[in-house]
């Protein structure tokens, strides 16, 4: 094994124990919740959350990317290509969400039955989130939701659970967010610097233009495949 690949490796070894750390964490709290009487809407086949933009950090999307079909990265690519067709001229970051939703319909990595197609490695960020409302509010556009219905969905909100004004459990998605950053330390530590963006366009760039070998030569050259590639757009991808 060359050094480059002990460099990926570890990179994909704590993402991988990450998930593990977080899956565990999210069925003991679920556990928990529900014995104290809530209730959690989350299951197979459900899928409106599926429907937002999922950011991730560069390991955790290679891993994804190793474990595609020749099928599943070509949807990939043509998700990567609308969607960065799609942001030109977007800046504000609720702009690109409310797009994203309207525009780029459900993850290209659903499979024929709606569920995940790459569940056991998908990333923290859908791993983390866990709806205490039904799933139908999870691909709710408040935006043309009447006024009287927002507002009795808020205020039936548990403040000390969810991530107020949203449904999901606010615990579960900060300790995502840690480990994401604890990921994007040691890749700072072995690579110079750290890649976080949406997850279809890093898996498509990992497959297609061979980002994780550019991400081994240094930050300039991962910069200049995402630039080539079409993807500098800060709402995409940033290095840090």
């Amino acid at each position: 094994m060359t050094a480059n690949d002990d460099c990926l490796r570890q990179l994909i070894d704590q993402a991988k124990q990450q998930q593990m750390f977080l899956e565990m964490f999210v069925r003991s709290w679920v556990d928990d919740y529900r014995c104290g009487g809530g209730t959690v809407h989350c299951g197979k086949g459900c899928r409106n959350c599926c429907s937002l933009a999922v950011h991730t950090g560069f390991a955790e999307a290679l891993a994804v990317a190793r474990q595609l079909s020749v099928e599943q990265g070509m949807k990939v690519a043509d998700y990567a290509v609308k969607l960065r067709d799609l942001a030109r001229g977007v800046s504000e970051l609720p702009h690109y969400l409310r797009l994203h939703r309207d525009e780029m319909g459900f993850c290209p990595l659903l499979n024929e039955e709606g569920a995940c197609g790459v569940y056991p490695v998908r990333p923290l960020t859908c791993r983390s989130l866990i709806s205490t409302r039904e799933s139908v509010w999870c691909g709710a556009d408040f935006t043309k939701v009447a006024a009287a219905e927002r507002d009795a969905f808020l205020a039936a909100l548990d403040r000390k659970v969810v991530s107020f004004p949203s449904h999901y459990v606010a615990v579960l998605q900060e300790s995502g967010k840690e480990l994401e950053e604890a990921g994007a330390q040691l890749m700072r530590s072995l690579l110079g610097f750290a890649l976080y963006g949406n997850l279809g366009v890093l898996a498509h760039l990992c497959l297609h233009h061979d980002l994780a070998g550019a991400a081994l030569e240094g930050r300039d050259r991962a910069v200049s495949v995402i630039a080539q590639a079409g993807f500098d757009h800060p709402l995409l991808l940033t290095v840090s």
